[in-house]
């Protein structure tokens, strides 16, 4: 029994460990600050579902913060149906002092659990624009008034003065928005924002959750390197030229064929695409296709590294276009894929170091002077067509020269040369020896 009432002070020592220890009590909230800048796109849409979606484990919150001025429909009701179906609390903020969140960024603004703006943007602007002039249209007008009006409903929000911004063009500051129970934050900066919502009570998904962000971690989430070139090419800008000048490529092509005029073409015609909405992952496997096929033609044709040029661009882009969002769900870190493109970067600088050595060479024996001290006087068999005005590859004694010939000589058969004009063979068909 004595030995009993000897544990009695450790049991409370470690009870009182146990209470006290900020490191028990409860863990540090990780918060995911995520940047929408400019115009939103489907750029936006893998950007925002490469971490609430598929990296939600890591983070116990997200913020969002907007400075844009709109972008495409389907993006912001897709970016939306995100928001509405993540099991963790989704917030947003207006930031920085100065920026907007206009038309496209105020859609997304309604739908976050908790809407913050700091001190001198604006919010609002929500008419539609079809082909750059704003739309009138009683049905596109009806159904988006009741959307914004939808969402500020589901937050707590004033559903009257939401439903102004679609109706009227409304556009509100910080102070107004607030009176108006438009928001619920005015704060400088993202980390003012999670202190004065420490311990506010919101529901996600019918259930209560009690926020714990004074002393949260503030973690920014970096846009991979996918992300960044589907902005580039999503930008409306961008794309439009691309798809013009990819058209007027493929035609010229056509036109003059033998330059890969008509392949670089393309190549701009599909990346054109990822603008207008096109999936990112087909795109990128075409690219992938195309690129391989290039370097093989390069192996085996005399284009002097234009196919090899294009193959690397083409094969690069693809997979970078590929890798950074598998077509399958993965259970690995998002550190893997970055290392992935590391590995897939390193291996492309090698290989175009390989074929840029082997272009240079290409040139270089292109430029060289040609000459032809003597005649060779030698058998050989033709390697390509030979016709009246049509060159071809001759081999005579394992090496090709370019030869003519008076009569049809076909592939394989045996010829013999009578002469030359200037580096140019002239070669005749004999008959097989027995």
């Amino acid at each position: 029994m004595k030995k009993i009432y000897d544990l009695i002070p450790l049991i409370l020592l470690f009870l009182a460990l146990l209470i006290y220890s900020p490191s028990l009590v409860g863990e540090q909230s990780r918060v995911a600050w995520l940047k929408i800048e400019g115009y939103i796109s489907p750029a936006t849409i893998e950007y925002i579902k490469m971490t609430i979606v598929e990296n939600h484990y890591d983070y116990d919150i997200f913020l969002i913060t907007l400075d844009t001025l709109g972008g495409e429909a389907e993006a912001t009701l897709e970016i939306i149906k995100v928001i509405q179906a993540s099991e963790k609390p989704v917030l947003c903020l207006v930031y920085p002092e100065g920026a907007n969140a206009m038309s496209a960024g105020t859609y997304i603004l309604m739908a976050c659990r908790i809407a913050g703006m700091a001190p001198y943007t604006q919010i609002g602007a929500c008419q539609p624009v079809v082909a750059g002039v704003p739309s009138n249209d009683t049905k596109t007008i009806n159904f988006l008034s009741e959307k914004i009006a939808s969402l500020a409903k589901m937050n707590n929000r004033n559903e009257s003065i939401a439903r102004l911004f679609v109706t009227k063009n409304l556009v509100l500051g910080p102070e107004e928005a607030l009176q108006k129970n438009i928001i619920e934050v005015i704060a400088r900066s993202p980390r003012e924002f999670l202190e004065k919502i420490d311990g506010w009570e919101i529901a996600v998904r019918d259930r209560k959750l009690t926020l714990n962000t004074k002393d949260s971690l503030l973690v920014e989430v970096d846009k991979p390197l996918k992300v960044h070139f589907m902005e580039f090419f999503s930008n409306p800008l961008i794309s439009s030229i691309l798809l013009a000048v990819g058209v007027m490529t493929l035609i010229l092509g056509f036109a003059s064929p033998g330059w890969g005029a008509e392949v670089a073409g393309g190549i701009l015609i599909l990346l054109g695409l990822i603008g207008q909405g096109f999936d990112v992952n087909l795109v990128g496997l075409l690219l992938v296709g195309i690129g391989g096929a290039l370097l093989v033609y390069e192996v085996f044709s005399h284009t002097f590294g234009a196919a090899a040029v294009g193959g690397i661009l083409s094969l690069s882009i693809g997979i970078i276009l590929m890798a950074g969002s598998p077509p399958r769900q993965q259970f690995v870190s998002q550190i893997w894929f970055s290392e992935l493109i590391t590995t897939i970067s390193i291996v492309m600088i090698i290989i175009s170091v390989f074929f840029g050595f082997l272009i240079y060479k290409a040139i270089q024996a292109v430029r060289s002077k040609p000459y032809l001290k003597e005649v060779p006087s030698e058998y050989g068999r033709a390697v390509d067509l030979l016709a009246p005005g049509v060159e071809g590859y001759v081999r005579i004694g394992g090496e090709l020269w370019k030869a003519l010939s008076k009569r049809e000589v076909k592939p394989g058969e045996r010829i013999r040369v009578i002469g030359k004009i200037g580096d140019v063979l002239l070669v005749e068909a004999v008959e097989e020896e027995k």
